[in-house]
């Protein structure tokens, strides 16, 4: 028993004095928070695991370095805390990783790295007239810089200091300047000079800068492309958000509208001079869905001529923020007015109601009913339409095509285009269930000199895999990888699988929805 303990104890000093080099060589280190960001913010650098001299007590002064350059210091005391020490740093500026190191004096170097990330330059609207009132919008600038806007390189006179996360807001009126596109840029003095254009003309009435899920611009001679971030809006383009699909688009008097899933919205009328405001007026049609509206110039000025159109009535806009919503299952239009004022006018009966804010308000084309709307009322109702995400439930998928979830049609079993697929298989499947020309299907197998190349139609965004079985209720194995299909939509997609015919007996095939 005491030769064990002696071992024992002879092991124990061995792994102490592994354990001490270990700290020297390997322990310290420097943490950085956050580890990345804009430049010139404050950061949070830490040191632990310096360890002291031999006397066990000194452990010296650790200096924090940024590339190189002596920043902090954090002295010498008798105490191990100072082993652990954080120091607030000013950020490096210059886009990519920066080196952060702790020195301490008695021995030991640790170091990590801080990552100035590369700005972000927007404005909005993107085309317009010439005095376009536009916002240009920075993040990710080094924090209290200033940061000056020039057009076509030349300093338009505004600039803006940037706020302590780096970020700034700025407004300007785009010079008269000759049709076409004009390059703006946001520039400071460390070297960022991030350029985005704005194009004069008087064809464009408003631009889409926030876009979720695949909402789409239906122009007036009925080609219909996807609404993106900085997809121009023009007379008569109507916007669909779809199922699972937000947009925001900002008119160039400043009027913002953001639409939520399953959301028709057209723009009938648009007039906006801004140096002559005499005859500016702007007429909306509001077909289904949710939006939320806040007034620009144009709602703002005295006796503005602002009008939505709706499947009840017209309201009539006075500088105001409201949400209108309908219930595609409901006879009753829901507006929630947060302030301002709106005047609805009756379908059926053409009177005028004048209703001030905040209220809310029910109406059908003969009657109309108002009571009191708080704060937390239309914040809950604003939260569904920002808080769209792009997924796509059934629920929304059958209003998208159906309307109402309450129709016959839109019943979960229901095969209301007759191609043997029911809705729920066709919102898996990401098919359209009004048509038989789409459903989930092989098309075709065709021989290619001992070969089969297997065609079928499958939901854009899903994804497939072929599979194939010597006997039709065989053990079936997968012939292809995952098929991711792109985007949305109908899509035709095939697989060549090599040497079915001279290699095998007989063989059976099926397309497998995998997501």
């Amino acid at each position: 028993m005491t030769r064990i303990k002696k071992r024992r104890r002879l092991l124990t000093k061995l792994l102490l004095v592994v354990t001490l080099l270990g700290f020297r060589t390997f322990a310290a280190s420097v943490s950085v928070s956050p580890s990345s960001g804009p430049g010139n913010i404050l950061i949070t650098a830490t040191s632990a695991g310096f360890q002291p001299d031999a006397t066990g007590t000194n452990y010296g002064n650790t200096g924090f370095y940024v590339d190189g350059g002596l920043r902090a210091v954090c002295p010498y005391a008798p105490d191990a805390a100072y082993a652990n020490c954080s120091v607030q740093l000013r950020a490096p500026v210059g886009n990519g990783p920066h080196v952060i190191s702790a020195i301490n004096a008695i021995g030991g170097i640790a170091s990590n790295t801080y990552t100035v990330v590369t700005p972000n330059f927007s404005i909005r609207p993107a085309c317009g007239p010439g005095g376009t009132k536009v916002t240009a919008t920075g993040k990710n600038y080094p924090a209290a810089y200033n940061v000056g806007i020039f057009i076509n390189g030349s300093y338009s006179g505004a600039s803006q200091l940037t706020d302590e996360s780096g970020n700034f807001s700025i407004q300007f009126n785009m010079p008269g300047l000759g049709d076409g596109e004009h390059a703006i840029s946001g520039r400071d003095s460390t070297g960022n000079d991030i350029t985005n254009f704005f194009t004069i003309t008087t064809n464009c009435i408003g631009t889409a800068y926030e876009i979720e899920g695949e909402p789409t611009v239906t122009r007036p001679d009925g080609t219909t492309v996807p609404l993106r971030p900085g997809t121009p809006i023009g007379l008569g383009d109507l916007i669909k958000t779809g199922a699972g699909g937000r947009a925001t688009v900002e008119f160039i008097d400043n009027t913002q509208l953001t639409l939520s899933k399953n959301t028709k919205f057209r723009t009938d009328d648009y007039v906006f001079d801004p140096v002559s405001t005499t005859h500016n007026k702007a007429r909306y049609n509001f077909a289904a869905g949710t939006f939320q509206f806040l007034s620009g110039l144009i709602g703002k000025k005295p006796n503005p001529d602002v009008e939505i159109k709706t499947a009840y009535g017209a309201i009539g806009i006075r500088g105001t923020e409201f949400i209108v919503r309908e219930d595609p299952c409901s006879t009753t239009q829901e507006v929630y007015l947060i302030e301002g004022q709106l005047a609805i006018k009756l379908e059926s009966t053409g009177g005028t109601n004048i209703i001030d804010g905040p209220a809310t308000i029910l109406f059908t084309a003969a009657n109309i009913s108002t009571s009191a709307l708080n704060q937390a009322t239309f914040n809950a109702i604003s939260n569904e339409i920002f808080q769209v995400d792009g997924v796509v439930t059934f629920p929304s998928w059958l209003t998208e095509y159906f309307g109402c979830t309450n129709e016959p049609a839109a019943a979960i079993h229901a095969d209301s285009d007759g191609d043997g697929q029911d809705n729920f298989t066709e919102f898996l499947a990401g098919t359209n269930p009004t048509t038989n020309a789409s459903s989930f299907r092989i098309l075709s197998a065709v021989n290619l000199g001992g070969d089969i190349r297997v065609t079928w139609l499958g939901g854009g965004g899903r994804t497939n895999v072929l599979q194939s079985a010597p006997m039709p209720d065989g053990s079936w194995s997968n012939v292809s990888a995952n098929i991711i299909l792109p985007k949305s939509g109908d899509v035709i997609t095939n697989y060549l699988d090599p040497g079915t015919v001279t290699n095998t007996a007989a063989k059976y095939y099926r397309v497998r929805l995998v997501q």
